[in-house]
């Protein structure tokens, strides 16, 4: 009877974790990142927080003294064999109060000319929050410009932008989109 108490027991708490709220690793995955390591991700640690996280321990943070995140940087040849035409990008996100905006952005820098901006895009959190105090799944697919070339780097970061409360976002996926 203890025995089948238990194996209730863990099959409860097994049916109650979502599939939404796992990183799903893949051919297409350009990043995934819970924030409990930092592979590829480079720049000012303390975005890294303990404050909020909507799994583990960590997620990244911009309020007012800090402008932007980690960056997550990385040659585009080197994240997909094939021309990048489209990606997706999903990530939880989560907002204070009104008054905490910004955007999780993408951006296409050319190295051979001093790292001059060739594209971006990026998901505006006050659009896609509307709910504060709660963790909210954010995504857009994004298409990239045609003239990009596979010595160009494609980074990933959130940007505080004019928010004067802090902007958290964990458990990013960063993919190729087909």
């Amino acid at each position: 009877m203890k025995n089948l108490f238990c194996v209730l027991a863990l099959a409860s708490l097994l049916s109650s974790c979502s599939s939404d709220d796992k990183l799903t690793v893949g051919a297409n995955t350009i990043t995934a990142n819970d924030f409990e390591s930092l592979v590829g991700w480079v720049g000012d640690q303390p975005t890294l927080t303990k404050t909020r996280a909507h799994s583990g321990k960590y997620a990244l943070v911009v309020d007012k003294d800090h402008e932007f995140s980690l960056t997550f940087d990385a040659v585009l040849g080197q994240v997909s064999p094939r021309k990048l035409k489209k990606v997706h990008l999903e990530a939880w996100a989560f907002r204070p109060s009104g008054n905490a905006r910004g955007v999780l952005g993408i951006q296409i820098v050319d190295p051979a000319e001093n790292n001059k901006a060739v594209g971006g895009d990026g998901i505006n959190i006050a659009d896609e929050v509307k709910d504060f105090n709660k963790w909210v799944k954010i995504s857009k697919d994004m298409t990239l410009p045609d003239n990009l070339v596979y010595t160009q780097h494609i980074r990933l970061f959130l940007w505080r932008g004019d928010s004067s409360d802090p902007v958290y976002i964990d458990d990013i996926n960063f993919t190729v989109a087909d």
